[in-house]
């Protein structure tokens, strides 16, 4: 990064540059670039909720059953909205269904939006191997107190600053881990590293697992450019 610090001071708020580029290049997990959308099913066992991703603008947007059903983060420069189309009209998203299951799944709306992802102020905690993949471990607060998570850890690999490992906890003093986010297998999109299956494990209030789902996408076909 070419810069040269001295002191605890200047040690903190190296590291703290460092975060937040660690967690710009993890964002690219839930974005993908241009016109290209990312299409497939939230899986719990036989049972499949097609799903795409897609960015429109500031918007990542994300329609559920082919359409029936659509929804959308909408990123600011500090803040991160969750709002609704309903009837072609964007809405607030109601409080309540934040942390719903979507059809009877494990995966909440928030889990979905991977809005954790954006929250401010993360801070590199620790280095670890997942696998053989040597990672960094950063943690983030929530800065909104809604939602089910209180805080988060995060695992980053080094090598392609790729998501491995999410775990959202809930409030203190039992900070007991709700739920794991596990990537187990990346697909490479163009330049981009994202996601092609990812593992959510929901923990009941004894950390025995309660259920399992997956996130499935397909990788995009290329889209031709119009001349």
């Amino acid at each position: 990064m070419g810069l040269m610090v001295v002191g605890v001071k200047g040690q903190a708020v190296k590291a703290q540059i460092t975060a937040n580029e660690i967690m710009r290049s993890v964002r690219q997990v839930a974005v993908l670039q241009g016109d290209q959308n990312l299409n497939g099913v939230i899986r719990k066992k036989s049972k499949k909720t097609p799903l795409t991703m897609f960015l429109r603008g500031q918007d990542i947007q994300f329609a559920l059953n082919g359409g029936k059903e659509r929804f959308h983060l909408r990123l600011g420069e500090k803040t991160q909205q969750l709002m609704e189309i309903v009837n072609g009209k964007t809405r607030n998203f109601p409080a309540k269904k934040i942390v719903a299951p979507i059809a009877g799944t494990d995966v909440s709306y928030e889990d979905l939006a991977l809005k954790f992802l954006y929250w401010p102020n993360p801070r590199i905690v620790g280095e670890e191997k997942i696998g053989r993949q040597d990672c960094w471990r950063l943690h983030v607060k929530n800065p909104e107190k809604n939602g089910r998570f209180r805080e988060i850890s995060v695992w980053v690999t080094k090598k392609q600053r790729g998501l491995m490992r999410v775990i959202g906890y809930g409030p203190k003093p039992a900070r007991r881990a709700l739920k794991q986010f596990e990537i187990t297998k990346l697909m490479k999109v163009g330049k981009v590293w994202t996601v092609k299956t990812m593992k959510v494990t929901a923990f009941d209030q004894n950390q025995r697992v309660s259920g399992i789902t997956y996130l499935e996408f397909q990788k995009p076909k290329k889209v031709l450019k119009r001349r």
